[in-house]
């Protein structure tokens, strides 16, 4: 079903969609998810409302998005702190071939570790990477640019001998007279 209304918004549709939002930002989920779930109750695209949302009513809001988010933060550590007590107590059950028990927490923290040191180091390779060839541009340019002053200075000091010459002829003529 295509959604293609184009009349005004009203307060209370404004007002929909500022809950909805704030809610999601409450519980960790997206804007994104907010203006679908909008989109549906009102019949319009999710594209209209993260426009009307971004335009208009975001505004409005900006106490109550600073508090969503805060509650948010509030509310995460507690959720991560429950899966992660309870994946703990579901490992302790099972024991491994050799007897010991197997704590999981720390199998996730060591791969999480893993996970970060393998991107960190190809972080620097790339930047190492791009650092020698500027470099070697950067050395490129300095070679054409050594050659060019080279050249302006044999004949900045050929059109000094010139000039020299010429105030010299132009001396001893006019001694002559």
């Amino acid at each position: 079903m295509t959604k293609t209304r184009q009349d005004a918004w009203t307060g209370e549709e404004d007002e929909l969609l500022a809950n909805v939002v704030l809610s999601n930002i409450r519980n960790g989920g997206t804007q994104l998810k907010a203006f679908e779930e909008v989109g549906k109750q009102l019949s319009r695209t999710a594209s209209a409302c993260g426009f009307r949302w971004n335009a208009c009513v975001r505004r409005q809001y900006k106490e109550e998005i600073l508090q969503a988010k805060t509650q948010r933060k509030e509310l995460a550590p507690t959720q991560s702190e429950n899966n992660t007590k309870t994946i703990g107590k579901m490992v302790r059950m099972e024991q491994s071939p050799s007897g010991n028990i197997i704590d999981l927490q720390v199998l996730i923290n060591n791969i999480d570790l893993l996970y970060k040191k393998a991107f960190e180091e190809v972080e620097p390779h790339d930047q190492v990477d791009k650092l020698k060839k500027q470099v070697l541009f950067l050395t490129e340019e300095n070679q054409k640019l050594s050659l060019e002053k080279d050249n302006i200075e044999k004949e900045y000091n050929k059109l000094k001998d010139i000039i020299e010459s010429s105030t010299r002829l132009l001396t001893s003529g006019s001694r002559l007279k």
